[in-house]
């Protein structure tokens, strides 16, 4: 749950907003343990051969008065996060063959660059299966999308990325079978089947086998009995609000669950079915889809929760583990509260990372991870053209994380604040409460992004232990000074460092 609103004021798929940049991570190799700093090594040098024979060429089309591509292929071998190109937004087409009628030198070139990209993108899906056999899960996945940008067609990468091919397109196993279905993904009406794309257009609804009226559908829905279901590849959405709404909330949520399960894949899986993903080229899914309920008002939200939640009046959002759903309601602004969507969709995802249902997360001690991830992922964003986002420093999150340690002097050393259990967590003042949260989202800020990520896999580590099926891991995971090699002192001192030099606070 998260901390109420009036204490602290509150999201497929891009390269993280901040320090954990790709070239952050590499920067930080010093800090890398010896294995996974040799790894980056290898990475950095076959980048810099990369970019000189790709430069070379681009040197040669602007000799035979190819001067755009010159400039585009020069651009494609700028570090990751300084690239002009979305990672994310891959062709849907299998590339086409050159075309044999092309003139001599126009060919040549051509040719050459995809020789070019198609021999780096092999040798780094070659170094991210090495990475994945000495247990460096994110920096593996980070190779994995860059192979996927050289090469597009490149089938173990857009496999570990989630799609699948379908004749000359690549798609994902949920479109392919809509499609095989004859369903189409309408922009406003989501899947839908294409016989009737017409006469939603012209304002019809197909309501139990018979065509009605948009408005007398809308009448007919607003009883929660009857919302609309909406299916996308992960979730089902079901809301009273309008099919409208319940489209643009679970295409949301397709962005924030492809970003979740790329970024923190190591999570989902023990480093030996990591390793089994990129022998077999497999993808991480699970059989069932993730159920999220969006009311129509507040007052149905309060109304449906009040006698299993009695603060459900002060809170936005809301996980059930025990049913397994994420409830939330249509604010009175009528602007989709996104961010609050996406803290509780976190909880949704790590509680149901496995097939038993687990009640009593931080029962004992790390609480504050439950929250502070969830409230960490608040930040995620996803722009006009498509691109995400997490971790912005300047969030409001991290306004009250530095200024709590810079204003307020409030600060509970990690030894303590990470033996703390829920109880203990939240049974506090609420003034208390929200500090515990905006230290709980900074801690984690700190422990994914210092030094470029120098922490981040065991964070992830510790996330999976905290929330392992069996209790007796779950109850006493090694703590973050076991698992990072640090005393909880050194770890103090590096987060309050890190903390007051995010940028200043508006």
């Amino acid at each position: 749950m998260r901390c109420p609103r009036l204490c602290i004021v509150i999201r497929l798929t891009l390269i993280l907003f901040f320090s954990s940049s790709f070239e952050s991570y590499l920067l930080a190799q010093t800090e890398q343990p010896p294995s996974l700093k040799l790894l980056i090594n290898q990475y950095q040098d076959s980048h810099a051969k990369f970019s000189k024979e790709m430069n070379s060429l681009a040197d040669f089309c602007v000799e035979q008065g190819f001067l755009t591509d010159a400039e585009r292929i020069r651009n494609r071998t700028e570090p990751v996060e300084k690239n002009l190109f979305n990672l994310d937004e891959l062709p849907e087409e299998v590339l086409p063959n050159i075309p044999v009628t092309l003139d001599g030198v126009d060919r040549q070139w051509r040719v050459k660059l995809q020789q070019l990209e198609t021999d780096f993108a092999n040798e780094l899906y070659l170094m991210s299966r090495r990475a994945m056999t000495l247990y460096h899960a994110s920096f593996a996945f980070r190779l994995i999308r860059e192979v996927a940008f050289h090469n597009p067609d490149h089938e173990f990468a857009r496999k570990l990325l989630g799609f699948v091919r379908d004749g000359n397109m690549w798609t994902t196993p949920f479109a392919k079978k809509q499609k095989l279905q004859k369903y189409v993904d309408h922009p406003q009406f989501g899947w839908i089947l294409e016989k009737n794309v017409a006469r939603y257009e012209q304002g019809q609804r197909l309501f139990n086998g018979r065509w009605i009226s948009s408005e007398k559908e809308k009448t007919i829905r607003t009883n929660f009995k009857y919302a609309w279901v909406i299916q996308t590849e992960n979730f089902e959405v079901t809301t009273n609000h309008s099919l409208e709404k319940g489209v643009e909330i679970g295409r949301a949520l397709e962005v924030f669950h492809r970003f979740f399960l790329r970024e923190y894949a190591a999570f989902f899986d023990s480093p030996q079915q990591m390793q089994r993903l990129f022998e077999t080229g497999g993808s991480i899914r699970r059989s069932k889809q993730y159920r999220v309920y969006y009311y129509q008002s507040k007052e149905e939200f309060v109304s449906a929760l009040k006698p299993r939640e009695a603060r459900v009046a002060e809170i936005n959002g809301l996980y059930m583990p025990i049913d397994q759903v994420a409830y939330f309601f249509h604010p009175e602004e009528d602007e989709t509260n996104f961010e609050t969507m996406f803290h509780e969709v976190t909880h949704q995802l790590l509680s149901e990372s496995s097939a038993q249902t687990i009640n009593n997360l931080g029962e004992f001690a790390n609480f504050w991870l439950v929250e502070g991830f969830a409230s960490y992922m608040e930040s995620f964003k996803i722009s006009i053209t498509g691109s995400t986002s997490v971790g912005d420093p300047e969030h409001i999150r991290m306004y009250w994380a530095k200024r709590h340690v810079v204003e307020d002097n409030f600060y509970v050393p990690l030894k303590k604040f990470t033996s703390m259990g829920k109880n203990e967590f939240q049974r506090t003042p609420t003034t208390v409460l929200s500090k515990y949260y905006s230290q709980g989202s900074g801690l984690a800020f700190f422990l994914l992004h210092y030094e470029g990520g120098v922490y981040r896999d065991e964070f992830i580590k510790h996330m999976s232990l905290v929330y392992s099926p069996n209790s007796r891991v779950r109850d006493n995971p090694p703590t973050l000074e076991e698992l990072t090699g640090v005393s909880f002192e050194i770890l103090d001192q590096q987060y309050i460092e890190f903390i007051k030099s995010l940028s200043p606070a508006q």
